[in-house]
């Protein structure tokens, strides 16, 4: 598998570009843009966000930094809010910040964050209470009012505070390296099979290596054992469906990659402290 490199129409004349979508679709393969940077605002919106070697789940806001070259996606398991939501994506070139810029007091914090963009970085409570009044006033234009608001989200990245890093310290994007291409074909592999039965050996051979060895590689470049990783990817698509679906709840457990009622109701309690019925009365979607 090829990482897809996505063109988004970027120029001298036209460094950077807004898009806003009210119909959202987070159906997009694992991705890379080769020049252009890119900062993802979701709301309203629930699933999971894999960036480089980091896979995790997003609900409600999240607003995240990517530098050019490294991968990622959002998944929303093709289930569609039924409330308000809407996803903004901004693209920007390097070029819109000259090398002159760097040094200068005022644009400081934004070089910061660009240049720690490259392990990807979401913006944390405090960051989103701050972004969110920049991002209200956010339209589809490329002028200098939307540009200044660019400027002001861009500068809540280089605040350490504001910020939380995605991938780890050791992930190389740029060189894509043979250890990366190989993660993240293990990564798009499990993302497209997990709702069924999936044994590690699949996954190995599939990278091609010896389940042990993948075994020992996939947790000490996701921090989380083979199993671990797909119990995770399989309980938040059950939330979601729980949230956002007629299903039956052995129907979800079923969708989800559960083939066993009790243990999908038993690892569900565990992981969010209530049964999957609470749950679903609780945070249902009307």
């Amino acid at each position: 598998m090829k990482i897809f490199q996505e063109h988004v129409g970027l120029s001298q004349s036209c460094p950077f570009l807004i898009r806003v979508f009210n119909q959202v679709d987070l159906s997009y393969p694992f991705h890379a843009h080769k020049e252009a940077f890119e900062l993802t605002i979701t709301e309203g919106i629930e699933g999971t966000r894999m960036v480089g070697d980091s896979t995790e789940r997003f609900s409600e806001k999240d607003i995240v930094l990517i530098s050019p070259g490294l991968p990622h996606c959002w998944q929303d398991y093709g289930i569609k809010p039924k409330g308000s939501h809407k996803v903004i994506v901004i693209h920007f070139l390097e070029e819109l910040f000259t090398i002159q810029q760097a040094s200068a007091p005022h644009l400081t914090k934004i070089f910061d964050g660009l240049k720690n963009s490259k392990f990807g970085l979401k913006l944390n409570k405090k960051g989103l209470e701050e972004a969110w009044e920049i991002v209200n006033e956010l339209k589809e234009e490329n002028n200098l009012s939307n540009y200044m608001r660019l400027l002001r989200l861009l500068h809540l990245f280089g605040e350490s505070a504001n910020t939380e890093k995605l991938c780890t310290e050791g992930y190389s994007h740029k060189e894509f390296k043979n250890e990366e291409i190989r993660l993240t074909k293990a990564l798009q592999f499990i993302q497209e099979n997990y709702t069924r039965k999936l044994m590690i050996k699949e996954v190995s051979d599939h990278v091609h290596i010896s389940p042990s060895a993948f075994s020992h590689y996939f947790k000490s470049r996701t921090l989380k054992s083979f199993s671990e990783y797909i119990l995770e990817l399989r309980l938040g698509r059950a939330a979601q469906l729980l949230q956002n679906s007629d299903l039956q709840i052995s129907m979800i457990g079923f969708e989800s990659g559960f083939h066993n009622s009790s243990y999908f109701n038993s690892a569900f309690k565990k992981k969010y402290d209530t049964t999957p019925m609470k749950f679903r009365k609780k945070r249902r979607v009307i």
